[in-house]
């Protein structure tokens, strides 16, 4: 029979995963019913990571898929990894079956593949934000940790991942990071099969559906270095079920030789820099990190404002050596300042800037760290907090009814960008 504690926290994911997902897929409804049957097929980074399911199971053909770059020789490639179509795919299926059974067009792109893929995004995200929870309730107790997975989002970029933009590859690195962290954590308390099995799993596709994800890996080893047990802890656990991380090891190295395959294929090298085909490249000399976080052109703080003391306090608790703070911290830096040298630092048409989605797992523990804060002080401190809080909310979803691609360019500017926070604010 489950302990009332057990019985208590399972409700409790189960009401956030159900809470998240509701809202990510009444939001997606609301924002692209009126023409779901354009949904999937809008050309855009969106496309390039669902091309792969229509191309292999309807078209079968990858020599043209439908968002590609066309080369010097001739030949289209897909700037876009597999991966995001590898957790797309079971829905994609269900999506196929209906199509069929209700007479709609087998085409890949028709309303049934878009319901489902829109569900899809929904249940990662919920999932995503579990996880988040679990992770945080480990470092900072059950309710700063719940307090932070909603805020996480509500008030951040997160939700119009969710909701805008959900074929994007944000929410599904989102969901796999969560996962992947919290697998180790738990075989570094002790060998456990399940958690083995998905953490190969994940941290395989998480590195194959945002390759910049590769800094992750480190976080197991940087965690297993100041526990009591060390790094042979960590081996001696994975080792105990040494069976499960083989298979495991075997099962997802198959969409990447399925990835290298076409990249063979198209290119005649199985190790291919998509994006260098196009002449897109890192910029290590004309490193512009602080743009990245402050610039009116999809600077992350700037348009997610609640990071901020996140960050602040997540700088700090890494000085002070304390939980996780360092390993996080690293890995939001390496991300940060690779951005920072990318020729296109902004990311396109982004809002808020989209590439710290992915780590927004790690950051509810150091978000959770400031709720907790905040709940053992006075209750002025508390109700000031809440206002902030619901302010940021509010916020960010009058900043996401109102985003444009303009805001990326250019054009844009300060002037512009407070006249908008200003209309919502006294709206």
């Amino acid at each position: 029979m489950q302990n009332p504690q057990a019985a208590e926290r399972n409700f409790a994911e189960w009401a956030l995963f159900l809470l998240v997902a509701l809202c990510a897929w009444h939001g997606q409804w609301m924002v692209h019913s009126a023409n779901p049957f354009e949904f999937l097929r809008h050309g855009s980074d969106n496309l390039g990571y669902y091309q792969w399911l229509p191309a292999a199971f309807i078209d079968h053909d990858f020599d043209r898929m439908y968002w590609c770059h066309q080369m010097e020789d001739g030949k289209w490639i897909s700037m876009f990894t597999m991966g995001v179509a590898v957790l797309q795919l079971p829905f994609f299926l269900i999506g196929h079956f209906f199509a069929n059974a209700m007479g709609y067009p087998v085409n890949g792109f028709s309303s049934p593949y878009a319901v489902f893929i829109m569900l899809g995004a929904s249940t990662y995200a919920g999932a995503g934000c579990v996880l988040a929870y679990k992770l945080a309730a480990r470092f900072a107790g059950r309710l700063p940790a719940m307090l932070a997975a909603v805020v996480l989002f509500a008030a951040t970029n997160l939700i119009y991942y969710s909701v805008h933009e959900p074929l994007y590859s944000h929410v599904y690195s989102f969901f796999l990071i969560g996962l992947f962290c919290w697998c180790a954590l738990r075989i570094l308390d002790g060998p456990r099969p399940v958690h083995v099995m998905l953490m190969v799993l994940s941290g395989g596709l998480m590195v194959l559906v945002r390759q910049l994800n590769v800094i992750v890996l480190l976080f197991p080893l940087m965690m297993a270095w100041t526990s009591p047990a060390g790094l042979r802890g960590l081996w001696r656990n994975l080792m105990a079920q040494r069976t499960v991380f083989l298979l495991s090891t075997v099962l997802v190295l198959v969409p990447y030789i399925l990835q290298m395959a076409y990249w063979d294929h198209i290119t005649g090298n199985p190790l291919t820099f998509t994006y260098g085909r196009k002449g897109e490249h890192f910029e290590f000399d004309k490193m512009v990190p602080g743009m990245v976080l402050f610039s009116v052109r999809n600077g992350w703080l700037v348009y997610t404002p609640v990071m901020l003391p996140v960050m602040v306090l997540l700088a700090g608790s890494a000085w002070r050596g304390v939980g996780p703070a360092r390993p996080v911290l690293a890995i939001v830096t390496f991300t940060w300042l690779m951005y920072s040298a990318w020729w296109c630092w902004w990311l396109g048409t982004s809002f808020s800037h989209r590439g710290f989605v992915d780590h927004y797992a790690l950051l509810a523990i150091p978000l959770a760290w400031l709720f907790r804060y905040v709940l053992q002080r006075a209750w002025s401190l508390r109700l000031v907090t809440a206002i902030l809080v619901v302010l940021a909310i509010k916020l960010n979803f009058g900043m996401m009814e109102r985003f444009d691609w303009l805001w990326s360019w250019h054009e844009w500017t300060w002037q512009k960008l407070f006249e908008q926070v200003s209309a919502i604010v006294t709206g």
